[in-house]
């Protein structure tokens, strides 16, 4: 989307204002990137190609090998012609990655006809849906006077993300890694239905706050997403060797 493919080069007009709109002023977690997206040159292209490119000051080596960090916003403008998803990942040391990409394919239009677009950076607890308007299953990990942390879950659009009250950021949380957490908590061994993460949508009723609770901790123990010290929901029965087959299985599937 620059105005060539050498490198460095200065984000274009487009670049910025998407990732700006993504990166809102008002969430202190947000602070670094946006200083990073207003200082900072291209420096080359991410493993993705084109549409994946990396922020990071003159004469840093661009890192493409490190495994991918977590993403820390994302977005979706719908246009006639194109989807445009937007999305920015953790800092990897100085180097900040970011993808605008056509989910069609093609390569983004330098101009379009815009129908709608949503971005979870938006989201409070106690708003609907970002993406489909629908009413989410909220769920309170940690509360104090200075900080609120909620996970919340679209059925409808089968996502997951977690409110972060001391960052203002949203985080996306993966769906598989998280029903592995809620199927070791539970203790369901039926490969019929811990094979199948899309399950976790259709029977979410089925699992109480304190499950979600369970699962979410002990997922972002392996994968921290979130500081979570102040709260300890229990001591969770870790796997039998039952299990390690199922997630084995289930892994060899995913990957």
């Amino acid at each position: 989307m620059g105005s060539d493919d050498e490198y460095p080069r200065a984000l274009s007009p487009q670049e910025r204002d998407l990732l700006f709109w993504v990166l809102p002023p008002d969430r202190p977690g947000y602070r670094r990137y946006r200083e990073a997206v207003e200082s900072l040159e291209v420096m080359g292209e991410g493993r993705r190609g084109s549409g994946n490119n990396m922020l990071a000051p003159p004469g840093i080596r661009i890192d493409c090998e490190s495994p991918l960090p977590h993403v820390i916003a994302y977005g979706i403008v719908e246009a006639e012609d194109a989807t445009i998803a937007v999305s920015v990942r953790e800092f990897l040391g100085a180097q900040l990655e970011f993808e605008i990409m056509n989910l069609s394919g093609a390569a983004v239009p330098k101009t379009f006809t815009e129908i709608r677009r949503w971005s979870l950076s938006d989201w409070y607890p106690g708003l609907v849906c970002p993406i489909c308007s629908q009413k989410l299953r909220e769920t309170g990990v940690a509360s104090d006077e200075t900080r609120k942390v909620v996970l919340a879950i679209c059925a409808a659009d089968k996502r997951i993300w977690l409110y972060d009250g001391e960052t203002g950021i949203n985080h996306l949380v993966p769906v598989t890694s998280f029903y592995n957490e809620l199927m070791l908590h539970r203790r369901i061994r039926d490969p019929e239905i811990a094979l199948h993460p899309e399950r976790l949508f259709a029977d979410l009723d089925r699992y109480t706050d304190r499950d979600l609770v369970h699962a979410f901790y002990n997922y972002n123990r392996l994968r921290m997403k979130v500081r979570l010290e102040m709260i300890d929901p229990g001591t969770t029965e870790r796997e039998t060797s039952f299990m390690k087959r199922v997630l084995s299985i289930l892994s060899r599937r995913t990957s």
